[in-house]
């Protein structure tokens, strides 16, 4: 109606100017009728439309739409009374919207609570022509949510207490609470009923057995059958298409009865494919690049990643980002395709700016320094998303998100968000070791130290004795606890002036005393040193090489029986000095470094102890050399889980004394394995702690060490990164080469959870099954054992 009166008085009003020009029309007089509650003056200053004001013809509809949008008024007039010299006197004619009084809901009870919050109607507010029914669809949606998808609703308007005062009732029926029933397919003749039906996510049959099915919904209904439809494309059938469906309700009414009917197509495969616009690549480079073969079944999923992914992304790398690849598709015969791809590959585009933002605390040259793409350079994809890797992988930030802003034809800006994490560690702890017993300390470790992406860490521990009991470890009733203290400093500077120069040193005092009754070592062990390393970034294999160097020294005091130190090769000798140095070479292509589901990480470290170090005003008496390796893959099998696969070998040899009377190959240094791995030698889990390998009455230490695991994570949250695994590991150490047997190896199975605690670092829960027995162990075989874990020793 108000349209309507509009459109007339437009036509009036163009008849007016047509006989006076185009010149603005004045107002001489406005009056305004049919309205209750607002007074004359609030209509008239909201529509425009005010005494002495001049206007133009089409400012009275633009008025009409100004008095609707308040929605106080149901219909709106604008009438012309007269002309005359002094200007044009009008009527604005309204009818007020009634205002809500009192709301009732009779009928059903279910879910009133949550039905009046959704509704959020309020005693006072207007009554728009759509609230009556967008409340209703509400209360519907709300009550098919809980599978009541025959719930009637019905609203009516009364009179209220006072003039254009509606009371707004609610009559609620819900009906009988519905599950799907049966999910019928008509027209599949490539795939079973029961396979199609997986391929819904959301829209089950809903046994009763199968309690935790959600209830029909129509949307979630809707993304199924894409999700179907996906399904048929990735399987050849491209013409793929749900011709209708229908819901209808078993007799008793309730059970839903859904009907898809299908027209599946041909299946198709590939047969030719033909390229124009290439002048940049060579037709055999883009054909190995799309990596799709001629007889290979059509699958649109992957064709469209290998056209995006890899095809397009190597234009997208050599700045081509505004190129385009079309694929035409052309169908021949009963079951082929013709793919003839129409590029144009436009101009290369450089980058102008880079900007960073999220950063907080982490200082911005932290992170430009880890980027590859560099202002003024032409666009690169592969280096932007190896920059993005590598600023993740510092693990500062929960989250890094690079971005291309265009800004002309030649020219694009690159922002860099980030969202910061804590990344330090910070303790006061109390404690219990079987072997230690009761431990106290506090520390601190800080990964991103004053924001400069240097790490410190500071950490000190004390043992309190006592009489302990034995929890059946050598059949005795209780043992004295072992002395313990541990005090360390540490500092690392990654990046030495933004330059890819790491340099770091460490010093470090430890006492561990002798324990008699546990799998542990027999003497006192004290020891204080410092270490000094040195880095650097390699560009060679490629440059995700980094080698470090470090040189340490150290002096070891040892307090015994002569029997037990003779069987470790320290008689007669009460202290040692050890000076090394040290190779390692690590290569690290992780994704993620918390929950890494891509790549590798190698590490290959050499150590020279002694030996030629060793001269008359420092003779040294540890003299061997050590090489450890280590292997991990991670692959995505499916879903988001990850398989991680793992190869680790050490070896050590002693070498000829000089300057001293023997040598010594100190047992912090051999192989001792079982257990957790803490905090002598290396994670094997379902064993008792440190009894796999060399054992004389206690742990010798191997000189030989070999281990393999596999393990199956799934994520369960990502910030913070808490997963669970199953795992299957072998491994085992021997004193020396000749008694090696790479068959003769330990294997448990099991599983676990991990959990990234902030300021607490990585804690772990691992329940192993040792399918294998060690001989001066109680249990064989070894079967259940449990572990806790701290860091991520795998």
């Amino acid at each position: 109606m108000r349209i309507i009166n509009s459109f007339l008085l437009n036509l009036v009003f163009t008849v007016i100017v047509f006989s006076q020009g185009l010149n603005p029309m004045k107002i001489a007089g406005v009056k305004v009728e049919g309205n209750l509650i607002t007074t004359a003056t609030v209509v008239k200053f909201t529509s425009g439309i005010v005494e002495g004001k001049e206007i133009m013809p089409g400012d009275f509809g633009k008025s009409v739409k100004k008095l609707w949008s308040t929605g106080f008024f149901s219909d709106i007039q604008i009438m012309l009374d007269r002309e005359s010299t002094e200007g044009l006197y009008v009527t604005i004619i309204v009818e007020e919207t009634p205002i809500l009084g009192e709301i009732t809901f009779l009928g059903d009870k279910k879910k009133r609570r949550e039905i009046k919050e959704e509704l959020d109607l309020k005693k006072g507010q207007r009554i728009r022509p759509h609230i009556i029914k967008e409340s209703i669809e509400t209360i519907n949606r709300l009550f098919a949510e809980d599978g009541y998808l025959r719930s009637h609703v019905e609203a009516t308007i009364s009179d209220g207490s006072m003039d254009n005062v509606r009371d707004l009732t609610f009559n609620v029926k819900t009906g009988k609470k519905v599950k799907i029933g049966e999910v019928r397919f008509h027209g599949n003749n490539s795939f079973n009923p029961r396979k199609l039906r997986k391929q819904l996510k959301d829209t089950k049959i809903q046994k009763w057995y199968l309690f935790w099915r959600s209830n029909f919904d129509k949307e979630k209904f809707k993304d199924d059958k894409l999700l179907l439809t996906k399904f048929y494309q990735n399987n050849g059938f491209k013409d793929f298409r749900i011709l209708k469906d229908s819901l209808s309700f078993s007799d008793d009414g309730r059970k839903i009865l859904l009907d898809l009917w299908l027209n599946e197509g041909s299946k198709y495969y590939f047969r030719n494919f033909t390229w124009e616009g290439n002048d940049l690549y060579e037709t055999n480079e883009l054909l190995y690049a799309l990596n799709v073969k001629k007889g290979d079944m059509y699958n649109g999923e992957e064709f469209d990643k290998s056209v995006n992914e890899r095809v397009h992304a190597l234009y997208m790398d050599r700045g081509y980002i505004y190129s385009t690849i079309n694929p035409l598709f052309t169908p021949v015969g009963e079951d082929s395709l013709d793919v003839h791809f129409s590029i144009t590959e436009n101009h290369q585009v450089s980058i102008r700016r880079l900007d960073i933002t999220g950063n907080q605390r982490t200082r911005e040259n932290v992170i430009r320094r880890e980027l590859k793409v560099i202002p003024g350079e032409v666009f690169n994809r592969e280096l932007l998303m190896r920059s993005a890797r590598e600023v993740f992988i510092l693990n500062y930030f929960a989250d890094v998100q690079p971005d291309i802003i265009p800004v002309d034809d030649d020219e694009i800006d690159i922002l860099v968000s980030v969202e910061e994490k804590s990344s330090d560690q910070a303790n006061a702890n109390i404690g219990y070791s079987a072997e230690f017993g009761l431990m106290g300390g506090a520390g601190v470790s800080l990964n991103n130290f004053r924001g400069k992406g240097q790490q410190f860490s500071l950490n000190i521990s004390q043992g309190v004795q006592g009489n302990m009991r034995s929890f059946g470890y050598g059949g005795f009733g209780g043992y004295q606890a072992a002395q313990y203290k541990s005090i360390s400093l540490s500092f690392t500077d990654p990046m030495v002036n933004d330059r890819p120069i790491l340099l770091g040193f460490s010093v470090f005092y430890y006492l561990r005393g002798q324990n008699r009754y546990y799998f542990s070592i027999p003497f006192d062990r004290e020891m204080q040193g410092a270490s000094f390393r040195i880095g650097k970034r390699l560009k060679w294999p490629d440059n995700y090489f980094r080698a470090f160097w470090s040189i340490s020294t150290s002096k070891k005091n040892y307090k015994g029986s002569e029997e037990d130190l003779s069987e470790y090769g320290l008689l007669g000798v009460s202290n040692s000095v050890g000076l090394s140095v040290s190779q390692t070479v690590t290569r690290d292509s992780r994704n993620h470094p918390e929950f890494p589901s891509q790549g590798s990480s190698f590490n290959w470290t050499s150590t020279l102890s002694g030996g030629p170090f060793s001269s008359k005003i420092f003779p040294v008496h540890e003299n061997f050399h050590k090489h450890t390796v280590k292997l991990d893959w991670f692959t995505n099998p499916f879903w988001k889980s990850a398989l991680v696969s793992s190869w680790q070998f050490g070896a050590i040899k002693d070498l000829k004394p000089r300057h001293t009377a023997n040598t010594i190959i100190p047992i912090d240094e051999k192989f001792i394995m079982g257990g957790s791995g803490i905090p002598y030698g290396t994670l094997l889990r379902g064993y008792q702690d440190n009894t796999v390998g060399p054992y004389s009455r206690y742990p010798l230490g191997g000189r030989v060490m070999m281990k393999f695991f596999t393990e199956l994570r799934f994520p369960f949250s990502e910030n913070p990164t808490v997963y669970g695994l199953v795992f299957g590991e072998m491994g085992n150490n021997w004193l020396s080469f000749s008694d090696t047997d790479p068959f003769d190896l330990k294997r448990s199975a099991g599983l676990g959870v991990r959990m990234f605690m902030p300021m607490l670092g990585m804690l772990g829960f691992d329940l192993g099954y040792g399918f294998d027995d060690v001989e001066f162990t109680d249990k064989n075989p070894e079967g259940w054992r449990f572990h806790v874990l701290f860091g991520m020793p795998i």
